[in-house]
């Protein structure tokens, strides 16, 4: 869990911080080439994703992790479908392991697909102590798979996780990047010399303890602490600061972008939102929110990391549940996130490609132990590797029988009433049975905004001409009526046109379903979308 509460002191220095001591010079960033096909985008700079390695269930082992629970969840506990965990938000593919190998190719897939070129590992370190080493090794079977995709990678170093005056525990931490990571060809460079980013430091404050942390170290890494804090790991350590995720949304980074220049290397940051599940965990970390506005917030931070100096733009994260910074796949807001990168960094895939991707995911889980189909679904990884889509399709095509399975749909289920949404003559109605497909919604991503397609018709949820009852007709893709945000409430979800900004609702209690100003708190527009 990161605990943030630390930055809260430093933010109004952050605010107003003077430029380091590091002058702009002719650092060259080092991303190696690798045997497998990259991604082209036009955007130029470097994209890394920030991911968490410490989900665990009771598959992986034994019990469900801290990070899926926190104090209060239960996620053997399932209520409309989903198991109840420690977040606002559901993985498409439910709560995982980090370690799983299925998981693992899925997630790096989708990162390769929507343009990263590399991964930022949020890295405990070599303590034996919590569930470091299980972090430890989730983090060494994704680094295990990095080539095989063609990404990069560099670590994020926790040197919260040592005490205060424990300096050979944090050097132990980069004997051990030293003797297992910076030699291998895809770890991220500047000037010839790994580079490796540090959230804090949080434990260690003067320039002379991080000279003893890298005693010997060879080579000798560039440590990038977070922004304004090179004056506690010394102008010798670094090369360069990165921001993270402030209250202060979009100040500090902001200033940063400001400053961008003056650093060898900058690192921008890019997020969709904060809504940290904290206080509801009954754990400690701060509860202060950023709005995600749909994918606004996201949207805009990415024009900012697109347009600013940077070198190297960090998506902050993938996969942080408890803080609610997540832009893998979730069932609130489908693959927007990564479509939307798609878009912005020039990345000629789309979702198609991403949803391939989870079908392969869904193999691997469908036939686990059929080791013949397995053989197969490692070609079709080979194939989306090397951005061979078509013949990755065909073969699961074979797998199948020959047809593409047909996409199911969700039911779309009212907190307050215990009814499913379908259409009628066009209107969206309710009723306390769910039978037909006229009571199923296929869940679609387009410029980045979410639809919802009647399974039935092919008709979309909207509210096109403003009528007492929501519509489910034949609306352009590019009109907002049919556009919607989902917000998490209490862990169900809130369905808010984009247009209006008012939200799908049955407090009328009309028999069709209406779209207007209601409190959150009301369960008439509170639902659940259940497969």
């Amino acid at each position: 869990m990161k605990k943030l509460a630390w930055l809260f002191f430093y933010a109004s220095f952050l605010l107003a911080c003077n430029k380091t001591e590091l002058k702009q010079n002719d650092s060259t960033l080092t991303l190696p080439a690798v045997a497998v096909n990259a991604v082209s985008k036009t955007v130029s700079k470097k994209v890394f994703i920030h991911w968490m390695p410490w989900f665990e269930t009771p598959a992986s082992r034994g019990a469900w992790g801290y990070h899926w629970k926190m104090n209060t969840q239960n996620p053997d506990i399932i209520t409309n479908g989903k198991r109840q965990i420690a977040a606002y938000y559901y993985p498409q593919t439910g709560p995982y392991a980090s370690g799983d190998p299925d998981i693992i190719e899925y997630q790096l897939l989708l990162m390769k697909y929507a343009g990263a070129d590399g991964v930022f590992i949020d890295w405990p370190g070599t303590r034996q102590l919590y569930d470091y080493p299980d972090n430890l090794s989730n983090s060494n079977a994704l680094i295990s798979k990095l080539q095989s995709v063609g990404l990069q990678f560099s670590i994020v170093h926790e040197d919260r996780n040592w005490d205060a005056g424990n300096t050979s525990g944090a050097h132990g931490d980069f004997v051990y990047m030293q003797n297992n990571y910076f030699n291998q060809s895809n770890y991220l460079r500047t000037n010839g010399v790994p580079v490796v980013l540090n959230f804090g430091p949080i434990t260690f404050h003067q320039p002379s303890e991080w000279d003893a942390i890298l005693s010997g170290i060879s080579p000798k890494p560039k440590v990038l602490p977070l922004y304004g804090f090179t004056g506690q790991v010394g102008s010798n350590n670094t090369g360069g600061e990165f921001p993270w995720i402030y209250q202060q949304h979009p100040t500090v980074v902001d200033n940063y972008y400001a400053q961008a220049s003056s650093f060898p290397l900058s690192v921008g940051v890019v997020y969709p939102g904060f809504n940290s599940f904290y206080a509801a965990g009954g754990a400690d970390g701060p509860t202060w929110q950023i709005p995600f506005n749909g994918t606004g917030t996201f949207s805009t931070m990415l024009d900012k990391a697109i347009n600013s100096s940077v070198n190297i733009i960090q998506f902050a994260t993938w996969n942080d549940y408890g803080e609610g910074t997540i832009i893998e796949p979730t069932q609130e807001y489908g693959y927007s996130f990564l479509t939307l990168m798609q878009q912005k960094l020039g990345v000629t895939y789309g979702q198609h490609e991403l949803e391939v991707v989870y079908r392969l995911y869904q193999y691997r889980k469908q036939y686990s132990g059929n080791s013949s189909v397995q053989q197969q679904l490692n070609q079709v990884f080979t194939y989306l590797a090397n951005l061979q889509v078509s013949n990755a399709e065909s073969l699961l095509n074979t797998i199948s029988g020959g047809t593409t399975p047909p996409t199911s749909g969700v039911y779309i289920k009212n907190k307050w009433l215990s009814t499913y949404l379908y259409e009628e003559n066009g209107q969206v109605k309710y009723s306390t049975v769910n039978t037909g497909n006229q009571y199923k919604w296929v869940q679609e991503t387009v410029n980045g905004h979410i639809r919802f397609k009647n399974l039935s018709t092919s008709h979309y949820l909207n509210i096109e001409h403003l009528y007492s009852y929501a519509e489910s007709t034949a609306v352009p893709d590019t009109y907002y009526s049919s556009y919607w945000v989902l917000e998490s409430y209490n862990g169900l979800t809130r369905l808010k046109n984009e247009w209006q900004g008012t939200y799908l609702n049955l407090e009328n209690q009309s028999g069709l379903a209406q779209c207007t100003a209601v409190p959150n708190y009301f369960e008439s527009s509170q639902w659940t979308l259940q497969n």
